[in-house]
């Protein structure tokens, strides 16, 4: 046997006691865990807004007082990235995306989705995965060295398959703990649940394999957990009800009540009345409701059916985008390339080949990067036309308060100018689309080749067959496809800042409309939501919403005041500004659709569109 193969042979068994005597905790977990997070923040960027920063550490910060491990230095990062995603690294690393954050449905979600990846680091999942990859890499260095080499892609399809088994069960595990510590923090645990029904709205371009649990079974296990929990727990039950209406989620409060509570049914019945929409006296109502003039009304509804028109005459461009973008996902050597730029590990020490090779693994991320923003854009832009219909379809119908006519007026206005834009370029905005999307693709199929033929040169020492001047060639296009993704980004980032900007008129109007719709009490409410998701204090969104005259406008005011201004295309200050002012919105109206559907199975409806809108809130 050759000296080189009995060092191979020595080295593998150091690999193996390695992968058997890894530690847990302490400086080597800290050490990984710091590598490879600094390496996904320079990879994929931080978002770096303090709103954002702020508001997702103290839903962390609730999660840790009832987290079981607690020798870890817990960070919660926001990556500025364009997918949904959310996942914790060694050493206390929690991340998620910010596609994740636009995403979200309430608050508790994000509590759900953040003891989840906590929960990960509490089983100490990393370390197992760690172990389990030494062992193959071991078992395959034997192989090697036995002259076994064709075995190796056969260990390799069993080791993947080995890793997604085991991290089905760890997720699953991880949704079990990650209830739990929810629930003892006053989160709705139950928000797993309505997170994973609409995971799909979030996952633009699925990834190559399911690591996780058919989402329907997650969500069974979720439910039966919370019940278990439910019926343990009583008080622990009326906690969560109490903390949701504290934070102005007096509908969900009231759902979280509806089946009894042995344990705790008096005091239930005691918070789900002070709950209820009390029943109208003839004094709560305005003096006077008015509405649109005719002539507003027409252009409102105009101003729908065009949007309407918009949408529907874009559809053809809109599947051909899509299907692009499906082609891109689908393409069998852009993920074998994909695969390889997120696991490199090349034997080659020659500092000018590393470059290349990293060079050619950025290029295959940031065209699939791309891709994702590309498919966020065309689901951006189609909420924000239903988003601006809806409105103009309400607001056409409403009526207020005499004191908040001006209000109305105004916002019938703007939502008819904000309208136009969508209106006039749908079209080109999805072709636009399609374009980038086809480019990305072929950048990415340009890319693939190069990359997989340096990986696997790098399996050779030192350059195997790839001679001087082929590397010279493949040098040469990754430089040139390196400044055709520069043109293709600024392009994408250029329509996703044009989305984004008329995503943040048409949300802030919806705010506006809501606030219309609010009666005092449920307003009070609406003040709550929005002070929480504004980093602000009560008294301060009274303020804004008194001097502003709508709801949306204060809450963009006090937004703004908290965001650090930044100067790119795609700037994140916009994007936090979207994030927060959506979720204000998805609340806000699920307490106005609660109340109405309260009054409605009363038989108390009023017989105004908003018989409790008495003006700006005192």
């Amino acid at each position: 046997m050759g000296l080189i193969r009995l060092v191979r042979r020595w080295m593998t068994v150091a690999v193996i006691l390695l992968a058997c005597t890894l530690p847990a905790v302490g400086d080597l977990e800290e050490g990984i865990g710091r590598v490879m997070a600094e390496a996904f923040i320079a990879q994929r960027g931080r978002m770096s807004q303090p709103i954002i920063d702020e508001w997702v550490a103290t839903v962390g910060e609730d999660l840790l007082e009832y987290c079981p491990r607690r020798d870890l230095h817990y960070r919660f990062i926001v990556l500025d990235s364009p997918e949904a995603n959310g996942f914790a690294l060694p050493g206390g690393w929690v991340f998620v995306t910010a596609g994740l954050l636009e995403s979200l449905q309430s608050e508790d979600e994000l509590a759900a989705v953040l003891g989840h990846e906590l929960a990960h680091l509490v089983d100490r999942d990393f370390q197992r995965h760690v172990k389990r990859a030494a062992l193959f890499y071991g078992l395959a260095e034997l192989l090697r060295s036995n002259d076994r080499g064709d075995w190796v892609p056969l260990l390799q399809a069993v080791q993947l398959v080995n890793t997604l088994r085991h991290s089905r069960r760890q997720e699953a595990q991880a949704d079990h703990v990650a209830a739990t510590i929810a629930w003892r923090a006053g989160y709705d645990a139950r928000a797993m649940t309505s997170f994973l029904g609409h995971q799909a709205a979030w996952s633009y371009l699925q990834t190559v394999f399911a690591t996780h649990p058919h989402p329907a079974k997650r969500a069974e296990r979720v439910e039966t957990h919370v019940a278990e929990l439910r019926a343990d727990d009583p008080q622990g039950a009326v906690a969560i009800a109490r903390s949701l209406a504290a934070r102005g989620r007096l509908a969900a409060a009231a759902r979280f009540l509806q089946e009894p509570l042995p344990g705790a049914e008096e005091q239930r019945r005691e918070l789900l009345m002070h709950l209820r929409p009390p029943a109208p006296d003839g004094r709560a109502g305005p003096s006077r409701t008015v509405g649109l003039a005719p002539q507003a009304r027409q252009e409102l509804q105009a101003a729908a059916d065009a949007l309407a028109r918009a949408r529907e005459a874009s559809e053809e461009a809109r599947s051909r985008a899509w299907r692009r973008l499906k082609a891109m996902h689908r393409d069998a050597d852009v993920n074998r390339a994909l695969m390889v730029a997120q696991a490199l590990d090349p034997e080659v020490r020659d500092v000018k080949y590393l470059a290349l090779l990293a060079q050619a693994a950025d290029l295959m991320l940031r065209a699939m990067r791309g891709g994702n923003l590309v498919a966020r854009t065309l689901n951006m832009r189609e909420t924000t036309l239903r988003r601006a219909r809806r409105t103009a379809s309400e607001l056409a119908v409403m009526a207020v308060a005499a004191e908040d006519d001006a209000t109305l007026a105004g916002a019938a206005d703007e939502t008819v100018t904000v309208g136009a834009d969508p209106t006039a370029h749908a079209a080109s905005v999805v072709e636009e689309a399609g374009r980038l999307a086809g480019a990305y693709h072929d950048a990415a199929r340009m890319v693939a080749p190069i990359l997989l033929e340096l990986a696997a040169a790098g399996e050779r020492d030192p350059l195997g067959k790839l001679v001087f001047s082929r590397f010279l060639v493949r040098q040469a296009q990754v430089t040139g496809l390196d400044e055709r993704l520069d043109d293709l980004d600024a392009r994408a980032e250029a329509a996703a800042s044009e989305q984004w900007r008329c995503a943040v008129d048409t949300t802030r109007l919806a705010l506006t409309a809501v606030g219309l719709q609010a009666d005092p009490a449920l307003r009070e409410a609406l003040t709550r939501i929005t002070a929480r998701r504004a980093r602000a204090e009560p008294a301060e969104v009274q303020g804004a919403w008194r001097e502003h005259g709508g709801l949306g406008e204060a809450a963009v005011a006090l937004i703004n005041q908290r965001l650090e201004p930044d100067p790119e295309v795609f700037g994140t200050d916009l994007r936090a500004c979207y994030i927060m002012l959506r979720l204000n919105l998805v609340e806000g109206k699920e307490q106005v659709d609660w109340k109405a559907k309260n009054r409605k199975d009363n038989g108390r409806e009023d017989t105004g569109a908003v018989r409790g809108a008495v003006g700006h809130p005192q």
